[in-house]
């Protein structure tokens, strides 16, 4: 084997004299220098010139649906057009010729034109519904059919307009994207696909609302107003129960009463119920004619069929769907200038104090008789229903309100016909639990004690999972804090000790979890454990003085057969939202899809729970220059030892 004499180099690679470059390598040194200048003063005035005008559109497309107007989107389509326009001017083109640049204004450029279509989508449907607000939907007690079919064409125009906008940021995915540019359109891609599922699924309820609103001949739908003072599954105890009635878009109000009008004595009479629904809150009569426990389930369909089944051998009236309502519901429906007079008292209800009325004023002015605050209630909801029929349906106005409560779950809508629900199980307005895809949480309170205390409770649910090894290690943690202030009535607090909470409290994990733990103020306890739908209820009761908190954990863990995970949180509608944090913590080379940060592996998520929440993490799909740079990253954080 011969060795390298270094001393031997040919002449023309020999030491230069004097350590000086000669005068050809100083050319090259000069003419890279100014290549990397030019290329960087390029880029420069490229990303200054553009990057303001992506950065307001984007301020506006990644933002709340509910908080958009037509200023709003009118000014983001000009940024985009002004984006557009300056990713093909002189300096973008010759930077464009340049390797990896090219690729990257490319992919900038398609997403933005794409983009542009959906704005002027929005901008078209945002002018239908203008001339549907002056023409008026909802006039002396009559919905405009004709009026609310003409936005389904619009709707759909938007759907396409995002599904091709979808197409445009799949297809530019390439392994010649830097990393922060991939990240975008990875995160842009989720958010188109939610938008563009809820605008088909838009479209496909309004091509619905004529059959639903008895343009084939009349519907009957059972209103249930539940009070989450005194929480159920669903969201609060039954309070009053009410029919409308719709032909041809007119509405017609039936009598509103108090659930015990139509309770029997006992024997209560059952009524066929879902399987895991009647195992599960038979205990409490949930499918009888005692009625006050209906709503136990947070499987709102369920409690739908028991309530129309209930209904129908009560008052002897079948109806064609159910829709339940909470008084934040009712608050988020009526018109801004609703004034109900409540009988026998000086008080006016307006629409600013509906919710506070019903869950606590009712039980201090009327503490005494009990008759007349159940009376109260009873005319307040049914003066919101009047209110609504009578007052006219503001769009603009109404819908950003009444869409949140709907998000929100204190609104749900539930027709009978199968084929009809599906459409509204996918815009997420039925309640129905389901099964999970991978992992899901949701915490629910049975109100023990019948005291109507659950209006000062202040919740806090905490979900964590460490994904590693083919296994989640999960675990679900709630914490109420019992806020009940002094002096409230009797009928309020129901025994002593004053203001104690009585809760059985169930943690809903996968079916297919396998709990590890379950604790109470960090003590193992036992619990009771329940199938429904696809989901394992874990309970526990728990008894929290006033001024005290109570901590429920349960650990689990889950087996995740692919190399991905999601994770769903329910929220129990509640008189005020619960405060939700999540730590996600993902194996190196993940990405997460959802709301949070994800800082040295861990996404982190804290604010309040008003809705439901979904987050995604998987393998990065990236190749090239991201996935590379995810490769070193991973291997840069992994420890040493």
């Amino acid at each position: 084997m011969t060795s390298l004499d270094l001393r031997s180099a040919p002449p023309e690679l020999g030491p230069l004299e004097g350590g000086a470059a000669p005068r050809g390598g100083k050319r090259v040194v000069r003419v890279a220098a100014a290549v990397v200048a030019l290329l960087v003063a390029l880029s420069v005035y490229v990303v200054v010139d553009v990057g303001s005008d992506l950065r307001s559109a984007r301020a506006v497309l990644s933002g709340s649906a509910r908080g958009l107007d037509e200023s709003r989107i009118e000014a983001a389509r000009d940024d985009l057009r002004d984006a557009v326009a300056g990713l093909g001017s002189l300096p973008a083109r010759a930077l464009g010729l340049v390797p990896v640049a090219a690729q990257n204004l490319d992919a900038v450029r398609a997403s933005a034109r794409a983009a542009i279509p959906v704005l002027e989508r929005a901008l078209g449907l945002e002018s239908r519904i203008d001339d549907i607000q002056r023409a008026g939907l909802l006039e002396d007690g009559a919905i405009d059919v004709a009026q609310l079919a003409t936005l389904e064409a619009p709707l759909r125009a938007e759907a396409d307009a995002l599904a091709r906008l979808e197409n445009e940021l799949r297809e530019h995915r390439s392994g010649w994207l830097l990393p922060p540019l991939w990240h975008e359109l990875d995160e842009q891609l989720g958010r188109v696909d939610d938008l563009e599922r809820s605008a088909a699924g838009a479209a496909e309820a309004v091509r619905l609302a004529p059959a639903l609103l008895g343009g084939d001949g009349p519907r009957s739908y059972l209103v249930l107003i539940v009070n989450n003072a005194e929480l159920r599954g669903a969201g609060g105890i039954l309070s009053g129960i009410g029919e409308v009635t719709v032909s041809d878009g007119r509405l017609e109000l039936g009598r509103f009463q108090h659930y015990k009008t139509l309770a029997d004595e006992e024997p209560f009479r059952p009524v066929p119920a879902p399987a895991d629904f009647r195992s599960h809150f038979g205990r409490y009569r949930a499918h009888t004619t005692r009625w006050v426990a209906t709503s136990s389930s947070p499987d709102v369909p369920d409690v739908s069929v028991v309530a129309r089944r209930l209904y129908e051998l009560t008052a002897g009236r079948a109806t064609d769907g159910t829709i339940v309502v909470d008084p934040r519901g009712l608050q988020a429906m009526v018109p801004r200038d609703t004034r109900i007079e409540v009988p026998r008292t000086d008080t006016v209800v307006t629409r600013g104090r509906l919710a506070d009325y019903v869950y606590s004023q009712a039980y201090e002015d009327l503490a005494e008789d009990q008759t007349k605050r159940r009376d109260s209630l009873i005319v307040v909801g049914q003066g919101a229903f009047e209110a609504i029929v009578g007052g006219g349906l503001r769009l603009h106005e109404a819908w950003p309100r009444i869409g949140a409560a709907a998000v929100g779950g204190h609104i749900r809508f539930l027709p009978a016909r199968a084929d009809e629900r599906r459409v509204f199980d996918a815009l997420g307005v039925t309640g129905e639990l389901g099964a999970p895809e991978s992992d899901a949480a949701l915490v629910t309170v049975q109100n023990y004690g019948g005291t109507k205390l659950d209006f000062w409770a202040r919740r806090s649910v905490e979900h964590r999972c460490d994904l590693a090894g083919g296994v989640a290690d999960c675990g679900t943690e709630v914490t109420i804090a019992n806020r009940t202030p002094a002096g409230l009535p009797e009928f309020v607090t129901q025994y002593r000790p004053y203001g104690l909470f009585k809760n059985y409290v169930e943690v809903y994990v996968p079916a297919d979890a396998r709990p590890t733990g379950v604790q109470v103020d960090g003590e193992p306890a036992g619990a009771f454990t329940e199938r429904e739908d696809g989901f394992r209820a874990i309970g526990v009761y728990v008894e929290i003085p006033r001024g005290q908190e109570t901590v429920v954990s349960v650990g689990y863990e889950l087996p995740l057969e692919s190399d991905e995970y999601s994770l769903e949180v329910i929220p129990q509608p509640l008189a005020r939202d619960a405060q939700l944090e999540v730590a996600l913590g993902v194996p190196p080379g993940w990405t997460v899809e959802g709301d949070g940060e994800l800082d040295d592996g861990v996404l982190r998520f804290s604010g309040d729970l008003d809705g439901r929440m979904e987050w995604r993490a998987g393998p990065r799909e990236a190749g090239g220059l991201t996935g590379l740079w995810d490769a070193l990253v991973g291997f840069w954080r992994e420890p040493l030892l």
